[in-house]
């Protein structure tokens, strides 16, 4: 696992604390007679970074818990709290070895959590067709990457959105940039608008280091491609890195580091947004999780872009990478397997899921039978629609194995600053995804 990826996780989680063994507020320790369901949350929200004295019980999957025991009698939601990453992976494991880890877990779906596959409860039997219809994200559980796969050990537990350009609308206006326009249409119409911006006085682009490879750089590569499919194909040895497309895009990403600020390789994201807020930068990339801090510091100067095209002939246009980063896992040696299901089912019914948009908290939506537009604001509501639209691509971090995510991390920040070709880069990804079939 890697820290750039970390960091949009971390983000979306807006602070989620580690925590000892909490029992809901008001409930009772679970007698012999009871069912105590142990759930290691780090999906949803525990800290509210704006009203640091609320209490727990008032975090909308407190209170979804608190709905749970009501509608089960007998049955008890045990949360303990985590930041996701590293660490929490580590702790599954070895509480798994052990057998004494959680019977329901929130994680990073892809391959972060088929990483832990020897413990999970394979989930396929425990859902109807009618069930998972309303449901989207399923690739993102399954081993083979399929909606319709018979080989889930997951639930998805919401949309990431779909990664995007953030823009200051006073600083484009300034530089001649309509927000409308054709610049979005290719690299090189992308890139005159940046020179456009850089012309007027400002800084085209602030990025960090998630930004410049796991959302341009696998979006540009994604979209030539055709999607998640083919990326596989690259995993699988079937199509390799070091091809001449590839390499293609990979030099005219080089050349971004002149529009942008100084440093990105190994700018943390919080840092970057700083350079957005103030005013001092032009555009930058995120998702649905930037839209309110952003919103706090620009107003109405705010825009919402999609994704800069690589080319017209692209078999995919106007998308981004995004998706259902984060899944539900029911550990294979719970004692309480049912009990962990109708849980989860709890959570992504239809009345919780309502309940959830309405808090305003945590990740976007990932089922068809919920109007968000009620409770979310224009931009996140304009995110909501473009995670479900076919061009919005699973995170390319999540699809290929951790090592090789590792790689392309590493190699991705010599590449950037040149220390590196990009026909190297290309062929260092290979290499190692070589090593790793063995």
């Amino acid at each position: 696992m890697i820290d750039a990826t970390l960091t949009r996780r971390q983000t979306l989680q807006l602070g989620a604390v580690t925590a000892g063994l909490t029992l809901l507020p008001g409930a009772r320790r679970a007698s012999a007679q009871e069912t105590t369901i142990t759930f290691w949350n780090s999906t949803y929200p525990t800290v509210d970074p704006n009203d640091k004295a609320k209490r727990l019980e008032d975090f909308y999957v407190y209170q979804a818990a608190t709905r749970f025991q009501e509608q089960n009698p007998g049955m008890t939601v045990a949360i303990e709290n985590f930041e996701g990453g590293t660490d929490l992976f580590t702790k599954y494991r070895t509480s798994s070895v052990a057998q004494n880890g959680p019977d329901v877990m929130g994680l990073w779906s892809g391959s972060y959590m088929l990483g832990l596959i020897d413990f999970l409860e394979p989930l396929a039997a425990y859902f109807t067709p009618e069930e998972r219809a309303r449901i989207t994200g399923w690739e993102a559980t399954s081993t083979d990457f399929k909606a319709d796969s018979d080989q889930i050990y997951g639930v998805p537990a919401g949309s990431d959105g779909t990664t995007c350009m953030f823009c200051n609308l006073e600083l484009l206006a300034k530089a001649g940039v309509d927000p409308e326009g054709d610049w979005r249409s290719s690299f090189e119409s992308f890139i005159s608008a940046l020179e456009a911006i850089k012309a007027s006085g400002t800084m085209p682009l602030v990025l960090d280091e998630n930004a410049i490879v796991w959302q341009i750089l696998s979006w540009w590569q994604a979209q030539e491609l055709g999607g998640a499919a083919v990326v596989g194909e690259l995993v699988s040895g079937e199509r390799n890195f070091n091809d001449p497309v590839m390499i293609g895009i990979a030099e005219k990403w080089q050349t971004l580091k002149e529009y942008t600020v100084p440093g990105a390789e190994t700018m943390p994201g919080d840092a970057a947004y700083q350079s957005l807020f103030a005013g001092d930068v032009a555009m930058s990339t995120g998702g649905f999780w930037v839209i309110d801090p952003t919103l706090e510091a620009l107003g109405e100067k705010l825009g919402m872009i999609k994704m800069p095209n690589f080319s017209p002939e692209a078999p995919l246009q106007d998308g981004g990478i995004g998706g259902a980063g984060t899944a539900f896992i029911v550990s294979n040696y719970s004692g309480v397997k049912d009990a962990a299901v109708a849980f989860i089912k709890h959570l992504m019914s239809k009345e919780e899921q309502t309940l959830k948009a309405e808090s305003g908290e945590g990740l976007l939506l990932n089922v068809t039978d919920v109007d968000t537009a009620p409770y979310y604001e224009p931009l996140k509501q304009i995110q909501q629609e473009w995670a479900n639209e076919p061009s919005t691509v699973f995170w390319l971090d999540n699809l290929y194995p951790v090592e090789l995510t590792n790689e392309i991390k590493a190699q991705s920040q010599l590449a950037w600053t040149g220390q590196i070709s990009a026909e190297e880069f290309m062929a260092k990804i290979d290499a190692k995804r070589d090593e790793l079939l063995g």
